[in-house]
């Protein structure tokens, strides 16, 4: 389930984060390029990587400033101020330490912040992470000037409806998984506007942190994929020559996503890094079933869980049941099928947002669990007569 959102200030900034779960010690999640906290829960295989974590941590996420729910800037922010970020957010949660778990981008900010605050920094689990961003011959995986220009133009001329067939690149096991590619262009557009993300990807090329690798006490496991083309594990490489307490674990596979593909060995990883003790394979797929699944309250477990953009056949899952059977029992108990209850009462909470609250209309969408605009506005005035701009103008 999604949880709370707050907010808490790192300096003139409204930094928003998130806290779940309530295990013995502390994992902050630092994420890459942009994020949005609140759209992560609405992706199954993120959503249960992040519960996953909480078998054995309390998690707790957040997004940096600039980006996602937090407030944007016009300027670039220095890394200084990044770690800023993290130390509000710390001492928001009364976090006294804390493992650092972060992806791409974010890796540079958490090394750094663990040199700055090694009292505060339990470990650093970094996946897909990188020293710098920018081509020299003693780093010649980073893209060259020319390169990241031709970047900075996709990013200005493809943001709006999200080039499809960039981001595959991402993640090569899902590229044809119209739906996830769907989700994943929106989750960019909801982590920054163009603006906002052509700002933070030009910053990234001022990224090094080279210089301070020799100089990292903290325990750091670095996790990579063999085949990923965004982040190559050569850079893993490098930097694990460097850190003199770190581990690096590479896997098959190409996706520069964590959360894709075969997430079973990142994740006992993590929990053998953190607690000292590995899951087996078995253990790990049936640690959601230690509580026996039957008995579980239909009824309930829909009322809070139909924003989140799930299949039909992973809701049953959610209920403990079989597809035949949630449908049976669904239909015994709401009188209709679930795709109709679900798409209902989405547009009941987005009627009730549009009244309520200022969010534009594609927050709306994407928090109603609706992954495509023109659907929505199309649903929503075929449900209420009217199409959401004009439903909100009436009622106000």
């Amino acid at each position: 389930m999604k949880p709370k959102t707050n907010y808490t200030k790192s300096g003139n900034f409204n930094i928003a984060y998130q806290v779940i779960g309530e295990g013995p010690v502390d994992i902050i999640y630092i994420p890459g390029w942009v994020s949005n906290i609140d759209m992560m829960w609405a992706e199954p295989r993120l959503a249960a990587f992040l519960t996953r974590l909480t078998l054995f941590s309390r998690l707790i996420l957040f997004d940096k400033r600039g980006t996602g729910l937090s407030d944007r800037t016009d300027d670039y922010s220095t890394m200084e101020e990044r770690m800023d970020d993290i130390n509000a957010v710390m001492d928001a949660t009364n976090s006294e330490k804390a493992f650092l778990f972060s992806h791409s981008e974010g890796g540079s900010v958490s090394l750094l912040f663990s040199l700055n605050y090694p009292q505060r920094t339990l470990g650093i689990m970094g996946f897909g992470i990188f020293a710098k961003r920018r081509y020299s011959k003693d780093y010649p995986w980073a893209p060259t000037d020319e390169e990241r220009e031709v970047s900075n133009k996709l990013i200005e001329n493809n943001w709006a409806h999200g080039n499809l067939d960039e981001l595959r690149d991402l993640v090569p096991s899902l590229a044809h998984d119209n739906g996830f590619m769907d989700w994943l262009a929106s989750y960019l557009r909801a982590g920054g506007s163009p603006k906002a993300a052509l700002i933070l990807h030009k910053q990234c090329t001022l990224i090094d942190v080279t210089e301070i690798l020799g100089s990292i006490k903290v325990p750091t496991l670095l996790l990579f994929r063999k085949g990923d083309e965004e982040i190559k594990v050569e850079e893993g490489r490098y930097i694990a020559e460097r850190i003199p307490n770190s581990k690096l674990v590479e896997f098959e596979g190409r996706d520069h996503l964590f959360w894709t593909g075969d997430t079973y060995p990142i994740l006992a990883e993590m929990e053998e890094f953190v607690t000292g003790i590995r899951p087996n394979r078995s253990e790990f797929y049936n640690s959601k079933l230690k509580n026996k699944r039957t008995g579980i309250d239909l009824k309930t477990v829909m009322s809070e869980n139909y924003l989140y953009n799930l299949k039909v056949e992973e809701f049953a899952k959610l209920c403990g049941r079989s597809l035949s059977a949630f449908k049976r029992d669904f239909k015994n108990i709401f009188n209709t099928t679930p795709s109709r209850w679900i798409k209902s009462k989405r547009l009941e909470h987005a009627k009730k947002l549009l009244i309520e609250t200022d969010l534009n209309i594609n927050q709306i969408c994407y928090d109603c669990g609706f992954i495509n605009s023109s659907h929505f506005i199309k649903s929503f005035k075929e449900k209420y007569q009217l199409p959401p701009h004009q439903y909100r103008s009436d009622k106000k």
